[in-house]
Protein backbone atom coordinates (compact mmCIF):
# COMPACT_ATOMS: atom_id res chain seq x y z
CA UNK A 1 0.00 0.00 0.00
CA UNK A 2 2.74 2.41 0.59
CA UNK A 3 4.24 1.86 -3.04
CA UNK A 4 1.08 2.66 -4.32
CA UNK A 5 0.47 5.59 -2.28
CA UNK A 6 3.91 6.59 -3.69
CA UNK A 7 3.43 6.27 -6.79
CA UNK A 8 -0.10 8.57 -6.30
CA UNK A 9 1.68 11.17 -4.23
CA UNK A 10 4.61 11.43 -6.90
CA UNK A 11 1.55 11.80 -9.63
CA UNK A 12 -0.23 14.69 -8.01
CA UNK A 13 3.63 16.07 -7.86
CA UNK A 14 3.79 16.06 -11.42
CA UNK A 15 0.81 16.99 -12.39
CA UNK A 16 1.09 20.33 -9.71
CA UNK A 17 3.97 21.30 -12.65
CA UNK A 18 2.16 20.50 -15.61
CA UNK A 19 -0.69 22.86 -14.70
CA UNK A 20 1.87 25.71 -14.87
CA UNK A 21 2.68 24.35 -18.12
CA UNK A 22 -1.23 24.20 -19.62
CA UNK A 23 -3.53 26.10 -22.20
CA UNK A 24 -3.44 30.18 -21.95
CA UNK A 25 -7.28 31.13 -21.40
CA UNK A 26 -9.63 30.33 -23.52
CA UNK A 27 -10.57 33.54 -25.72
CA UNK A 28 -14.45 34.61 -26.24
CA UNK A 29 -14.55 33.91 -29.33
CA UNK A 30 -13.02 30.45 -29.27
CA UNK A 31 -16.61 29.53 -27.41
CA UNK A 32 -18.62 30.79 -30.36
CA UNK A 33 -18.91 27.89 -32.91
CA UNK A 34 -19.17 25.37 -30.13
CA UNK A 35 -21.91 27.45 -28.18
CA UNK A 36 -23.64 27.52 -31.79
CA UNK A 37 -24.26 23.80 -32.18
CA UNK A 38 -24.70 23.41 -28.60
CA UNK A 39 -27.63 25.91 -28.58
CA UNK A 40 -29.48 24.27 -31.96
CA UNK A 41 -29.45 21.14 -29.88
CA UNK A 42 -30.28 22.57 -26.38
CA UNK A 43 -32.97 24.35 -28.41
CA UNK A 44 -34.11 21.18 -29.97
CA UNK A 45 -34.53 19.24 -26.81
CA UNK A 46 -36.42 22.19 -24.64
CA UNK A 47 -39.12 22.08 -27.68
CA UNK A 48 -39.54 18.18 -28.20
CA UNK A 49 -42.27 16.57 -25.99
CA UNK A 50 -40.75 13.02 -25.88
CA UNK A 51 -37.24 14.76 -24.42
CA UNK A 52 -36.57 16.41 -21.33
CA UNK A 53 -33.65 18.53 -20.51
CA UNK A 54 -31.78 17.22 -17.12
CA UNK A 55 -28.77 19.35 -17.24
CA UNK A 56 -25.49 21.23 -18.94
CA UNK A 57 -22.10 21.05 -17.68
CA UNK A 58 -19.56 23.66 -19.33
CA UNK A 59 -16.35 22.08 -18.47
CA UNK A 60 -14.02 24.84 -20.21
CA UNK A 61 -15.48 27.37 -18.35
CA UNK A 62 -15.85 25.38 -14.94
CA UNK A 63 -11.96 24.19 -15.49
CA UNK A 64 -11.50 28.39 -15.83
CA UNK A 65 -12.80 29.21 -12.61
CA UNK A 66 -9.88 27.14 -11.47
CA UNK A 67 -7.17 28.34 -13.92
CA UNK A 68 -7.12 24.73 -14.96
CA UNK A 69 -7.56 25.89 -18.95
CA UNK A 70 -8.97 23.65 -21.65
CA UNK A 71 -10.59 23.88 -25.18
CA UNK A 72 -14.53 24.70 -24.97
CA UNK A 73 -16.08 21.75 -24.17
CA UNK A 74 -19.75 21.54 -23.59
CA UNK A 75 -22.33 18.65 -23.03
CA UNK A 76 -25.84 18.75 -22.90
CA UNK A 77 -27.38 15.85 -20.66
CA UNK A 78 -30.96 14.84 -21.92
CA UNK A 79 -33.28 11.95 -21.37
CA UNK A 80 -35.87 10.21 -23.25
CA UNK A 81 -38.04 8.01 -20.41
CA UNK A 82 -39.10 5.39 -22.78
CA UNK A 83 -35.53 4.50 -24.42
CA UNK A 84 -34.80 4.66 -20.37
CA UNK A 85 -36.84 2.25 -19.55
CA UNK A 86 -35.96 0.00 -22.23
CA UNK A 87 -32.31 0.02 -21.32
CA UNK A 88 -32.67 -0.63 -18.40
CA UNK A 89 -35.14 -3.07 -18.48
CA UNK A 90 -32.55 -5.06 -20.28
CA UNK A 91 -29.25 -4.18 -18.58
CA UNK A 92 -29.16 -1.73 -15.26
CA UNK A 93 -25.20 -1.37 -16.39
CA UNK A 94 -26.61 1.09 -18.92
CA UNK A 95 -27.96 3.36 -16.73
CA UNK A 96 -24.23 4.16 -16.88
CA UNK A 97 -24.51 5.57 -20.47
CA UNK A 98 -27.77 7.00 -19.63
CA UNK A 99 -29.43 9.68 -19.94
CA UNK A 100 -28.72 10.57 -23.49
CA UNK A 101 -25.41 13.29 -24.00
CA UNK A 102 -23.89 15.26 -26.63
CA UNK A 103 -21.11 17.11 -26.74
CA UNK A 104 -20.18 20.49 -28.51
CA UNK A 105 -16.43 20.65 -28.08
CA UNK A 106 -13.72 22.60 -30.30
CA UNK A 107 -12.32 19.67 -32.61
CA UNK A 108 -8.65 21.19 -33.29
CA UNK A 109 -7.26 24.30 -31.82
CA UNK A 110 -8.53 27.48 -32.74
CA UNK A 111 -10.35 25.49 -34.93
CA UNK A 112 -13.74 24.84 -35.88
CA UNK A 113 -16.74 23.09 -33.57
CA UNK A 114 -18.43 19.42 -34.00
CA UNK A 115 -20.82 17.12 -32.37
CA UNK A 116 -20.27 13.93 -30.87
CA UNK A 117 -22.18 11.27 -29.30
CA UNK A 118 -21.82 7.74 -28.30
CA UNK A 119 -23.90 5.86 -31.34
CA UNK A 120 -26.50 2.66 -30.81
CA UNK A 121 -23.81 -0.11 -31.69
CA UNK A 122 -21.95 1.35 -28.75
CA UNK A 123 -24.48 0.90 -26.60
CA UNK A 124 -25.02 -2.43 -27.91
CA UNK A 125 -22.12 -3.85 -28.02
CA UNK A 126 -21.45 -3.20 -24.18
CA UNK A 127 -24.53 -3.82 -22.95
CA UNK A 128 -24.99 -7.38 -24.83
CA UNK A 129 -28.07 -6.29 -26.55
CA UNK A 130 -29.05 -6.86 -30.25
CA UNK A 131 -28.22 -4.39 -32.64
CA UNK A 132 -31.49 -3.78 -34.33
CA UNK A 133 -34.78 -3.36 -33.19
CA UNK A 134 -37.01 -1.41 -31.97
CA UNK A 135 -35.17 -0.38 -28.60
CA UNK A 136 -32.93 1.11 -31.79
CA UNK A 137 -34.87 2.85 -33.62
CA UNK A 138 -35.94 4.61 -30.57
CA UNK A 139 -32.78 5.80 -29.63
CA UNK A 140 -31.59 7.17 -33.17
CA UNK A 141 -35.33 9.22 -33.28
CA UNK A 142 -34.18 10.45 -29.89
CA UNK A 143 -30.76 11.64 -31.55
CA UNK A 144 -32.54 12.20 -34.77
CA UNK A 145 -34.58 14.99 -32.98
CA UNK A 146 -31.83 16.53 -30.76
CA UNK A 147 -29.82 17.37 -33.65
CA UNK A 148 -32.32 18.48 -36.23
CA UNK A 149 -30.97 21.48 -38.16
CA UNK A 150 -27.77 20.30 -38.07
CA UNK A 151 -25.63 20.35 -40.68
CA UNK A 152 -23.78 16.80 -41.04
CA UNK A 153 -20.85 18.24 -41.73
CA UNK A 154 -20.67 19.16 -37.81
CA UNK A 155 -21.45 16.05 -36.55
CA UNK A 156 -17.98 13.93 -35.35
CA UNK A 157 -17.96 10.50 -34.88
CA UNK A 158 -15.64 7.60 -32.80
CA UNK A 159 -13.44 5.85 -35.18
CA UNK A 160 -13.93 2.85 -32.68
CA UNK A 161 -17.96 2.00 -32.20
CA UNK A 162 -17.33 -0.86 -29.72
CA UNK A 163 -16.86 -0.79 -25.91
CA UNK A 164 -16.21 -4.16 -24.03
CA UNK A 165 -17.98 -4.75 -20.85
CA UNK A 166 -14.80 -4.41 -19.10
CA UNK A 167 -14.86 -0.96 -19.48
CA UNK A 168 -16.79 -0.79 -15.86
CA UNK A 169 -15.70 -1.09 -12.44
CA UNK A 170 -18.09 -2.32 -9.91
CA UNK A 171 -17.58 -2.50 -6.09
CA UNK A 172 -20.45 -4.65 -3.95
CA UNK A 173 -21.27 -2.54 -0.93
CA UNK A 174 -21.91 -4.40 2.55
CA UNK A 175 -24.96 -1.79 2.87
CA UNK A 176 -28.12 -1.31 2.06
CA UNK A 177 -29.34 0.88 -0.98
CA UNK A 178 -29.67 3.98 1.22
CA UNK A 179 -26.46 4.06 3.33
CA UNK A 180 -24.41 3.15 0.16
CA UNK A 181 -25.92 6.58 -1.43
CA UNK A 182 -25.16 8.20 1.66
CA UNK A 183 -21.44 7.17 1.90
CA UNK A 184 -20.31 7.69 -1.67
CA UNK A 185 -21.67 10.84 -1.35
CA UNK A 186 -19.77 11.57 1.55
CA UNK A 187 -16.82 10.37 0.02
CA UNK A 188 -17.36 12.46 -2.78
CA UNK A 189 -17.96 16.04 -0.81
CA UNK A 190 -15.13 15.20 1.23
CA UNK A 191 -12.60 14.88 -1.25
CA UNK A 192 -12.62 18.90 -0.96
CA UNK A 193 -12.71 19.85 -4.87
CA UNK A 194 -15.87 18.17 -6.37
CA UNK A 195 -19.10 19.42 -7.16
CA UNK A 196 -22.56 16.91 -7.52
CA UNK A 197 -24.02 17.89 -10.40
CA UNK A 198 -27.16 15.93 -10.23
CA UNK A 199 -28.38 12.96 -8.47
CA UNK A 200 -31.19 10.91 -11.24
CA UNK A 201 -33.21 8.42 -9.60
CA UNK A 202 -33.90 6.09 -12.30
CA UNK A 203 -36.29 3.90 -10.17
CA UNK A 204 -38.61 7.38 -9.57
CA UNK A 205 -38.11 8.51 -12.96
CA UNK A 206 -39.78 4.96 -14.65
CA UNK A 207 -42.38 4.93 -11.75
CA UNK A 208 -43.80 7.81 -13.70
CA UNK A 209 -44.40 5.88 -16.64
CA UNK A 210 -45.90 2.42 -15.06
CA UNK A 211 -42.40 0.80 -15.25
CA UNK A 212 -41.25 -1.38 -12.03
CA UNK A 213 -37.14 -1.54 -11.83
CA UNK A 214 -35.52 -2.32 -8.25
CA UNK A 215 -33.23 0.71 -7.09
CA UNK A 216 -31.11 2.61 -9.54
CA UNK A 217 -29.70 6.15 -9.15
CA UNK A 218 -27.29 7.85 -11.02
CA UNK A 219 -24.20 10.60 -9.20
CA UNK A 220 -23.23 12.99 -12.00
CA UNK A 221 -20.18 14.75 -10.01
CA UNK A 222 -16.84 15.57 -11.08
CA UNK A 223 -13.27 17.85 -10.23
CA UNK A 224 -13.19 21.07 -12.47
CA UNK A 225 -9.49 21.25 -11.67
CA UNK A 226 -8.25 17.76 -12.46
CA UNK A 227 -10.88 16.99 -14.99
CA UNK A 228 -9.66 20.13 -16.97
CA UNK A 229 -5.89 18.76 -16.95
CA UNK A 230 -7.75 15.60 -18.18
CA UNK A 231 -9.36 17.15 -21.24
CA UNK A 232 -6.90 19.89 -21.87
CA UNK A 233 -5.73 17.72 -24.98
CA UNK A 234 -8.40 15.33 -25.40
CA UNK A 235 -11.85 17.23 -25.03
CA UNK A 236 -14.09 14.26 -25.63
CA UNK A 237 -13.45 12.61 -23.03
CA UNK A 238 -16.54 15.60 -21.66
CA UNK A 239 -18.68 13.14 -23.53
CA UNK A 240 -17.83 9.78 -21.89
CA UNK A 241 -14.93 9.92 -18.97
CA UNK A 242 -16.45 13.63 -17.46
CA UNK A 243 -18.34 14.39 -15.52
CA UNK A 244 -17.84 11.23 -13.47
CA UNK A 245 -21.14 8.73 -13.16
CA UNK A 246 -21.60 6.86 -10.53
CA UNK A 247 -24.39 4.27 -10.60
CA UNK A 248 -25.87 2.91 -7.24
CA UNK A 249 -28.21 -0.38 -7.85
CA UNK A 250 -29.73 -3.01 -6.14
CA UNK A 251 -29.69 -6.83 -7.84
CA UNK A 252 -32.89 -8.87 -8.02
CA UNK A 253 -30.58 -10.88 -4.64
CA UNK A 254 -31.09 -7.30 -2.77
CA UNK A 255 -27.11 -6.97 -3.05
CA UNK A 256 -26.46 -2.97 -3.83
CA UNK A 257 -23.14 -2.22 -6.05
CA UNK A 258 -21.58 0.86 -7.02
CA UNK A 259 -20.72 0.93 -10.84
CA UNK A 260 -18.47 3.52 -13.36
CA UNK A 261 -16.45 3.70 -16.14
CA UNK A 262 -12.68 2.58 -16.08
CA UNK A 263 -11.54 6.10 -17.05
CA UNK A 264 -8.34 4.55 -18.96
CA UNK A 265 -10.41 2.14 -20.85
CA UNK A 266 -12.45 4.74 -22.01
CA UNK A 267 -9.11 6.47 -23.40
CA UNK A 268 -8.62 4.13 -25.05
CA UNK A 269 -11.68 3.48 -26.81
CA UNK A 270 -11.40 7.32 -28.20
CA UNK A 271 -7.43 6.59 -28.81
CA UNK A 272 -6.71 9.86 -27.10
CA UNK A 273 -4.02 8.49 -25.04
CA UNK A 274 -3.83 7.59 -20.77
CA UNK A 275 -2.61 10.84 -19.49
CA UNK A 276 -1.19 11.51 -16.00
CA UNK A 277 -3.99 13.43 -14.35
CA UNK A 278 -6.44 10.54 -15.71
CA UNK A 279 -4.40 8.02 -13.95
CA UNK A 280 -4.52 9.99 -10.75
CA UNK A 281 -8.39 11.03 -11.14
CA UNK A 282 -8.45 6.96 -11.68
CA UNK A 283 -6.89 6.07 -8.72
CA UNK A 284 -8.46 8.50 -6.55
CA UNK A 285 -11.64 6.72 -7.61
CA UNK A 286 -11.00 3.46 -6.78
CA UNK A 287 -8.70 4.24 -3.32
CA UNK A 288 -11.29 6.67 -1.95
CA UNK A 289 -14.97 4.69 -2.96
CA UNK A 290 -13.46 1.29 -2.31
CA UNK A 291 -12.66 3.06 1.45
CA UNK A 292 -16.24 4.33 1.61
CA UNK A 293 -18.11 0.69 0.87
CA UNK A 294 -15.49 -0.85 3.39
CA UNK A 295 -17.10 -1.95 6.82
Amino acid sequence: MRFYARIFWTCIFILSLSACNGEPPVSDDRYKSSDQLFKIIDDNVATEQSLDKLLDIDHSRLAAEVEAHMPPAKVLIFGNIELEAELLRKNRLAGIDLPLRILAYESTPNGPSKLIYNSYDYLASRYGMNSSGATRTLFEKSMSLALNGVDPADVAFFDQDQMQPDGIITLDSPFNFEETNRRVLEAINAAGDTVVFAEIDFQTRLTDIGVDIRPTRLILFGAPGPGGKAMRNAPTLGLDAFCQKFLIWEDDQGVVHLSFNDLLSVAERQQVGNSIPLRVIEFRLNKSFSNALSE
